[in-house]
């Protein structure tokens, strides 16, 4: 489902809201849990969906990495920082999803 599809379904769902406003408020929401994920242990949980959140983890930098590092920029650091984007799906998202694909034929 794309940006278009999702104001259209919600819109539809709202129908005393014009198009318009339902595409703002994503934009809105979507630049807060932007400014959220940023943030150092930024968390942003969706109701009935899960939670998403940003993890940083410093890295030895050896072996193979070192040495393409050294080939593009000619050093390489001892450590680099890798960032893990984590979504944690709910119990009920789970179930939900579970549910579909049984009744889906094989």
């Amino acid at each position: 489902m794309n940006h278009r599809q999702t104001i259209q379904a919600v819109a539809r769902r709202l129908p005393h809201l014009p198009k318009h406003t339902v595409a703002e408020v994503l934009e809105v929401a979507a630049e807060v849990w932007a400014a959220e994920l940023a943030q150092p242990s930024g968390t942003v949980t969706l109701v009935n969906l899960g939670r998403l959140h940003v993890e940083s983890q410093q890295m030895q930098v050896g072996g193979a990495v070192r040495d393409r590092l050294e080939a593009l920029y000619g050093t390489a650091p001892a450590t680099i920082r890798r960032l893990y984007y984590r979504f944690r799906p709910s119990g009920w998202l789970k179930e939900r999803i579970e549910e579909a694909y049984e009744t889906e034929e094989i």
